[in-house]
């Protein structure tokens, strides 16, 4: 099975069914999301069938650095959890954003969902927290 990561694209959309939990059943609304070229989505798959999926945008700053990668979801093929794919996925997404010029990636997830914790922390991200989120972050 070959492992590749590269931008979602159009022909992609009708493999999100079965691993976006809020699929939008209107394909052109993920259209219009990827035609924004602040939003971002990262694909994983495998033999060319998507498996997993981080999306989220490109937060311009006021202070003139870099721009930050707000990660607003990451999900996984129920098939393909437990197994390795979600990590892979995300320190590939943490490698991609530092090396195309953001000054840090963040996600906020529940702090009482070890699995997402789990993935966050093996990708390299630190994490602050309040008393129901964590906001995980990694400067670049």
């Amino acid at each position: 099975m070959s492992l590749t990561f590269e931008m979602l694209q159009e022909k992609d959309i009708p493999q999100l069914k079965d691993i976006l939990e809020n699929y939008l059943e209107n394909p052109e609304q993920i259209k219009a999301f990827l035609a924004e070229k602040q939003n971002i989505a990262i694909a994983a798959k495998c033999d060319d069938k998507v498996i997993g999926l981080i999306y989220g945008y490109s937060l311009t700053r006021m202070d003139g650095k870099a721009p930050q990668f707000f990660i607003y979801s990451v999900d996984i093929h129920p098939a393909y959890q437990e197994k390795g794919y979600g990590s892979l996925l995300m320190e590939y997404v943490v490698n991609w954003a530092r090396t195309n010029g953001f000054s840090e990636s963040f996600v906020i997830t529940d702090k009482d969902n070890p699995r997402a914790c789990r993935v966050y922390e093996k990708a390299g991200m630190t994490h602050s927290e309040n008393d129901c989120e964590r906001m995980y972050v990694i400067e670049y």
